[in-house]
């Protein structure tokens, strides 16, 4: 038995796939060649790839908040701590400062998606 089903099953990038979300769907609705089973399926397919968009936001602003958080204590820790008798300890911060440079490229390539995100949902607000 042939599937008559025209819903690809390899998807590919498109100059089309970054269309508002709303237009492919309306779109979709009025195709009066595709059946109503493969017009949900369409459906669903572009409403879950924005809903991913939009998770993938939130868990690198959780993660910024996150680490933003950590440095807040390790700074309170680092500052209740006392060196016996004066001699320089190696504290979290420290430590800490020792990779700034991996924590600026982690932070930066986080803050990337978030902006990306938000800035394309306020440039186009039906994504």
């Amino acid at each position: 038995m042939a599937d008559s089903s025209v819903v690809p099953v390899k998807t590919e990038a498109t100059p089309e796939a970054g269309r508002d979300p709303i237009s492919k769907m309306v779109e979709i609705a009025k195709d009066k060649e595709l059946s109503p089973e493969d017009k949900k399926i369409l459906i669903s397919y572009a409403q879950k790839k924005f809903v991913n968009r939009r998770r993938m936001a939130y868990m690198a602003l959780s993660a910024i908040i996150g680490s933003l958080a950590l440095l807040f204590v390790a700074a309170f820790i680092d500052g209740l701590s006392a060196c016996p008798d004066g001699h320089t300890c190696n504290g979290i911060l420290d430590a800490i400062k020792d990779n700034q440079t991996l924590i600026a490229w982690i932070e930066g390539f986080l803050t990337s998606i978030v902006a990306a995100y938000y800035g394309i949902s306020a440039w186009r607000p039906a994504s």
